[in-house]
């Protein structure tokens, strides 16, 4: 991976998740799980996991110390020099506007997946770009069916998707019935 390596959103928000919760060594570190209750972004936990694999790799974060069995991870100095703007390793404007992908077919993979997670129904997707939304079912699982040109298109109209996310309320439990009836004879 080397020194080519570009980020996308999603592994934008992983580092970012971990430089908030100040993660700078093997025992101040996080699990996936402590990641997905901290940023709802983060939704899918395999994804999450394939992506610390490909920070590992990329030498952005390593894993610290396991928690109950649960592997953790923190942020390498390098990253840690990015967000505090010592190290131009990533553009300000990659950092600023983290939702533009390059038209790699995993990175637009990973982005379907995020945007079809937050409720954009693949259909809607292939009506819009005109793909078969068959073919594109199976690029989101993984197969390599789709042409360099459609992949592109998807990848042009992936960047220009914003899904509002709503925060949760939650309700106050509605008052009970009773359950006796009035006869009235």
């Amino acid at each position: 991976m080397g020194d080519t390596f570009e980020l996308n959103r999603l592994e934008f928000d992983i580092l970012k998740c971990l430089y908030d919760g100040g993660c700078t060594d093997q025992y101040h570190s996080m699990s996936i799980t402590e990641l997905l209750n901290a940023n709802e972004k983060l939704v899918a936990r395999m994804t999450i996991y394939k992506k610390l694999d490909k920070l590992v790799k990329a030498k952005y974060v390593k894993k610290g110390i396991v928690d109950n069995h649960a592997d953790t991870f923190y942020l390498l100095d390098k990253t840690i020099r990015i967000f505090e703007s010592k190290e131009p390793d990533i553009s300000n404007q990659q950092m600023k506007n983290s939702k533009c992908i390059s038209s790699d077919s995993n990175s637009v993979r990973d982005k379907l997946i995020e945007i079809a997670n937050q409720g954009l129904m693949l259909k809607a997707i292939a009506l819009n770009i005109g793909i078969d939304v068959n073919d594109l079912s199976r690029f989101k699982g993984g197969m390599e069916c789709l042409k360099q040109s459609d992949v592109e298109i998807l990848s042009e109209y992936l960047n220009e998707v914003y899904i509002p996310q709503w925060k949760t309320v939650k309700r106050e439990p509605k008052k009970k019935r009773s359950n006796r009836h009035l006869l009235f004879l």
